[in-house]
């Protein structure tokens, strides 16, 4: 009888040209495990992968991996790296599958291997995941590769109808610089007295919302994005028009006075991205210092809570940095729980800041 061959397994950089056979092997694979994407999910990213491949292979922020055997997509990986200067070396893995009939062969770990050399060549400094608390061979491979649990994220995902959670873990490719952040409580400033208002922003107001960042990131270090990298009013219109799609809620808080109207906080909320998730939105809130302690974030937030409940979410998540000691009072105030803490992130300042994850269940 002849010999059956086993072809040889490539690993390599997928191409922009690429893309549409990289996302039939994401189908492929979705349908032979329940912890990836729900099946038929992958079409919904169709439009614009091969020029979405072109910018993470042109700008380096980010990569997709493939597992090759011939001309066979049987694997894949996907890291992305941080938008900001400053978490700029942080790459999450966000994407991971492999064809059943090719597991427990190495391959997995090769991927692995491959990403983190990558990473390491572009300077990067951590590599994280989330991966669901049932899926056993995820759990052993990511241990065998050096990654540890930071946090447990609680009603993850909906599998059939049940709950799961996540563990959140990560690996550190090389030791940050620089002591770490104390805890910064800072006063409120001097609060500015007029007529307020809620509402969302227009793109033909970006020149608003691009002045109120500036100031927001100027006043203190607890935030990732820097002053200079805050958007073009081209693209911050851009941004502004995507914020009143379907599935997300952006709230500025404006006031004005005899110079007109000026924006002094922003919440924005969203839906989380996979179909099994849609159950978790992740808000966002900042106010100008001269607006805190004056019950703006909480009717900011009680607003995207509101909408949240109003969609069907059984949770919220949001992020903040850990130092920020006023920032989780207030968090810890509306209801949110740490669920994540992720010890020297990245670097402000020339110190590290650990970066906390938090959530707050819905239920009634």
């Amino acid at each position: 009888m002849p010999q059956r061959t086993t072809p040889e397994i490539l690993i390599r950089a997928a191409l922009p040209e690429e893309g549409g056979a990289l996302l039939e092997a994401v189908g492929r694979i979705d349908e032979e495990t329940e912890f990836l994407g729900k099946p038929g999910e992958y079409r919904r990213w169709r439009d614009g992968v091969e020029e979405r491949l072109a910018a993470m292979r042109d700008k380096r922020s980010g990569i997709y991996l493939l597992a090759l055997a011939g001309d066979e997509i049987i694997g894949f990986l996907g890291g992305f790296a941080g938008v900001f200067r400053r978490s700029s070396g942080v790459l999450y893995i966000g994407h991971v599958g492999l064809r059943r009939a090719w597991r427990g062969r190495g391959i997995g770990t090769r991927l692995f291997i491959a990403v983190e050399d990558w990473a390491r060549a572009g300077g990067a400094w951590r590599l994280e995941l989330r991966v669901d608390e049932a899926n056993e061979h995820g759990h052993a491979l990511y241990r065998k590769r050096g990654f540890v649990s930071e946090g447990r994220i609680a009603d993850a995902v909906f599998l059939d109808g049940t709950a799961h959670a996540h563990y959140w873990m990560a690996k550190t490719l090389r030791p940050l610089d620089g002591a770490d952040w104390r805890e910064v409580d800072l006063p409120p400033g001097r609060v500015e007295p007029s007529a307020l208002a809620f509402r969302p922003m227009h793109p033909e107001e970006a020149e608003l919302v691009c002045r109120w960042e500036r100031q927001l990131l100027a006043e203190t270090s607890f935030h990732l994005k820097e002053p200079e990298e805050v958007l073009t009013e081209t693209a911050m219109a851009q941004v502004l028009a995507d914020e009143q799609k379907p599935g997300r809620l952006a709230l500025a808080a404006v006031t004005r006075d005899r110079e007109g109207e000026r924006v002094v906080g922003y919440g924005s909320i969203a839906k989380e991205l996979g179909l099994r998730m849609q159950h978790d939105c992740f808000c966002t809130l900042s106010l100008l210092r001269t607006h805190w302690g004056v019950d703006i974030g909480r009717r900011l937030i009680a607003r995207l809570e509101q909408w949240a409940r109003e969609h069907g979410a059984r949770r919220l998540s949001t992020s903040l940095l850990a130092h920020n000691r006023r920032g989780l009072r207030f968090a810890e105030a509306q209801g949110f729980a740490i669920e994540v803490d992720s010890p020297r992130f990245a670097i402000i300042d020339g110190r590290a800041v650990r970066r906390l994850r938090l959530a707050k269940r819905l239920e009634g």
